[in-house]
C-alpha cells in the first residue's frame, strides 16, 4: 500500500477556521451528540488545572469518541487540538476527510509503516503549544474491552517533552460500537486522570505501559478484560506501530 503523503491541512488550524469550527461544535455537533448521548465529564478539574500543551488518550470504543472528547475537553484545549485518525479509514474519501478536519481538525496517520514523518509534525504541533488527542489502542474495539496500549502516544509526549492526560469513555460501546450504523440513546462518561510524566528510566513502552494501567483504572472492573490480539483485524495493521 502506497504510503500517504503528509497533509499538513494548515488552513485547519487558522484562527478563522478555529472560530468556524467552535461556531459548529456549539451549534450543531454538541446539540446532535446530546440529542441521543448525555455526557458527563468526571475529574475536569486536573485539565483545568494544567498549563501548557498535552497528548490526550482514552480508550477507542465508536466512530464518535472524537466527537465526545473534543466536548469533554475545556475549550481553551478543544479549540487547539488535532485528533489522530488513520489515513485509511476516514481520510479514504476526500470530502469525508474535509469534514473531519473542519469539525474536530483529525490529522492523519498511515497504518502499517510511513508514520515518521506525521509523528515529526505533531511534535512540531505540541511545542507550538497545540495538543494532540490520541486513541492509543491504533483501532476501534470490537468487543468494548480495552485494548493493548501502542507507544505512539509516548514517544510525542517524550520527544516534545508534554505530560500525557489519561481518559477513559464509558458508555459508547453501547450508544454507537462499530457495527452498529444509527445510534441508541445512553449515558456516556468521560473520566480524566491526572497528567502523567515520565520517570527517569522510563522508555516508550514503559511509559505508555503505565498510561494504559491508568486508564484502566478508571475504567474499574470493565478495565481487567483485555481485546484479544487480532480481534480488530478487519480494520487493518494498527497505526501506532
Amino acid at each position: 500500500m502506497e504510503t500517504p503523503a503528509l497533509d499538513e491541512a494548515t488552513w485547519a488550524r487558522t484562527r478563522k477556521m478555529r472560530r468556524v469550527r467552535a461556531a459548529l461544535q456549539s451549534s450543531l455537533m454538541f446539540p446532535a451528540l446530546s440529542s441521543f448521548c448525555r455526557l458527563t465529564v468526571r475529574e475536569r478539574d486536573h485539565v483545568h488545572r494544567m498549563d501548557g500543551p498535552a497528548v490526550f488518550v482514552a480508550n477507542h470504543v465508536s466512530a464518535l469518541d472524537a466527537v465526545v472528547m473534543a466536548e469533554a475537553l475545556p475549550p481553551r484545549y478543544r479549540h487547539r487540538s488535532v485528533v489522530v485518525a488513520a489515513a485509511d479509514s476516514i481520510f479514504k474519501r476526500k470530502w469525508e476527510a474535509r469534514l473531519a478536519q473542519v469539525t474536530v481538525d483529525a490529522f492523519p496517520i498511515p497504518r502499517g509503516g510511513g508514520a515518521r514523518p506525521h509523528l515529526e509534525y505533531l511534535k512540531d504541533l505540541l511545542r507550538q503549544k497545540w495538543s494532540v488527542i490520541i486513541f492509543p489502542e491504533g483501532r476501534l474495539t470490537v468487543t468494548g474491552n480495552i485494548g493493548t496500549f501502542r507507544k505512539g502516544a509516548a514517544i510525542l509526549a517524550m520527544d516534545a517533552g508534554v505530560p500525557i492526560v489519561p481518559a477513559y469513555v464509558d458508555g459508547m460501546y453501547e450508544v454507537l460500537p462499530r457495527f452498529r450504523r444509527v445510534p441508541r440513546p445512553g449515558k456516556v462518561t468521560v473520566t480524566f486522570a491526572a497528567p502523567v510524566t515520565p520517570e527517569p528510566d522510563d522508555d516508550y513502552d514503559s511509559f505508555i505501559a503505565r498510561v494504559e494501567t491508568i486508564v484502566r483504572g478508571l475504567a474499574g472492573p470493565k478495565g481487567d478484560a483485555v481485546e484479544a490480539p487480532g480481534a480488530s483485524r478487519s480494520e487493518g495493521p494498527n497505526y501506532w506501530y
